[in-house]
């Protein structure tokens, strides 16, 4: 005679089986960054503003690149933990980019006043198959109450902290200028 467990052993057994084999299979959602790649690029100005981009891969890489990398050793790649990933994941709901207008430039995008000769910061939120990506422009000289320049401050200031840009870009500049103080001094000395 069978015990009447044995079907719910059996069951209880299957699914265990069933639940290991789904967390080991890969997902084919979006990963926990609600993103597949955060691509932020800061343009030129007048000012002496950094020119570069700095592109997130949900599974951590970093790549720095743009004129002002190129000018000084080229792009730099990285890695961010899945900690660090966890951050920007949440500055970036936290800044809402999918209420957000796809451009932030000029009166007819909200700017009830605009400072001329500024750069421009650009962020594009890949989610894979295009359905859900995000495009932000935003001109650093576009002012007025419905422009979020805030939240995308505050999203920028996450991204550098984990991803260590504005360190990166310092150390760079730093050795352009030791850089061109040597040939300086090499052409003094001739």
């Amino acid at each position: 005679m069978k015990s009447p467990f044995a079907g719910m052993i059996a069951a209880a057994a299957l699914l265990l089986l069933a639940g290991s084999h789904a967390a080991s299979a890969p997902n084919k959602e979006l990963p926990f960054t609600d993103f597949e790649t955060l691509v932020l690029v800061q343009s030129a100005s007048l000012f002496d503003f950094p020119v570069f981009q700095v592109e997130i891969f949900s599974d951590g890489r970093v790549r720095h690149s743009g004129p002002t990398f190129e000018q000084t050793g080229g792009p730099h790649e990285a890695r961010v933990d899945r900690r660090g990933l966890m951050q920007i994941a949440r500055a970036l709901r936290d800044a809402r980019v999918d209420e957000m207008r796809d451009r932030y430039q000029d009166a007819a995008d909200g700017c009830e006043s605009t400072m001329t000769d500024l750069h421009t910061l650009s962020l594009r939120v890949n989610r894979g198959g295009g359905a859900h990506d995000k495009v932000v422009v935003l001109y650093a000289g576009c002012l007025g109450p419905t422009v979020p320049t805030g939240r995308i401050d505050a999203l920028s200031k996450a991204i550098d902290q984990v991803t260590g840009t504005g360190t990166l870009l310092a150390q760079r500049e730093q050795a352009r200028r030791a850089e061109g103080e040597a040939r300086k001094a090499a052409r003094g000395a001739r």
